[in-house]
Formats: structure tokens, C-alpha cells, sequence
């Protein structure tokens, strides 16, 4: 049985980058806590693991940072060239590009989230807002 696809349609801060994204009806999304996500954007990140060829976007318009993982794989951070929102990670551990959840241009799709990094890396501060988050 096929998973039903929907789409949705997003952007930068700036505008310059739209895409549109074909989604699980249920998107797998992550709230991500490593020290990597804490260094490049200072604090968890929430992103939404992707399909093959889910996003229609203009790479041109994108920006790429490449560095390596705690897996010593690459991970390339894909970001506006203008605004310098990140846009998409592509994680050569897992063969993924997960999209970075705050640029859909609708956000009310996004109900379940799994923490991961979350015992190791989180900040002190997230034990006394919500006790309930699992790692």
C-alpha cells in the first residue's frame, strides 16, 4: 500500500527561495539536539526527513556548507545565498536531505515530533520545560 503524498509549499526568510515539498500525510519530524545543530544555529533544530525527489526547489539560489559528522560522514548544510536561512541538510550517514520545518508556509501539519541527540546534548534549561520529551 502506497502512503498518501500531499503537497506543500514553503520559503526563506527573504523570499528568494520557494519550493514546493510532497509529504507523508504524517511528515516524520525531528526535533534534533546534537552539539552539531547547537554550533550551527545555536539550539535544537526541527527538521522533516524527506523522500527521493520530494522538493521541486531552484538549488541555484542555494548556498552549501560542508562539513563532516560525528559519524565522519559528510553532512552539507543547504542555505539561502541571500537571507542565509538554511533550507535543507543532507546527511551522507543515512543518505537523506531532511528540510528545516519553519519554512513551511504551513506549519499546522506537523503534530508528532521524536527528539533525537536529546540525553546527551540537550540544554539543561529543556528538563524543566517539559519532563514528557523523550530521547
Amino acid at each position: 500500500m502506497d502512503k498518501k503524498m500531499i503537497n506543500h509549499t514553503g520559503g526563506c526568510f527573504c523570499g528568494q527561495v520557494k519550493f514546493t515539498v510532497k509529504l507523508d500525510e504524517v511528515p516524520r519530524v525531528f526535533n534534533c539536539h546534537c552539539n552539531d545543530c547547537m554550533k550551527k544555529m545555536g539550539g535544537m533544530i526541527t527538521i522533516i526527513d524527506l523522500r527521493e525527489g520530494a522538493i521541486d526547489i531552484d538549488k541555484s539560489k542555494l548556498g552549501i556548507y560542508e562539513h563532516l559528522g560525528g559519524s565522519g560522514k559528510k553532512i552539507q548544510k543547504h542555505y539561502c545565498k541571500n537571507c542565509t536561512a538554511p533550507v535543507l541538510t543532507y546527511v551522507a550517514k543515512w543518505n537523506k536531505f531532511y528540510l528545516y520545518a519553519g519554512l513551511l508556509n504551513d506549519i499546522s501539519i506537523l503534530k508528532n515530533v521524536n527528539n533525537i541527540h536529546y540525553k546527551d546534548s540537550h540544554f539543561p534549561f529543556m528538563e524543566n520545560f517539559d519532563s514528557t520529551i523523550k530521547s
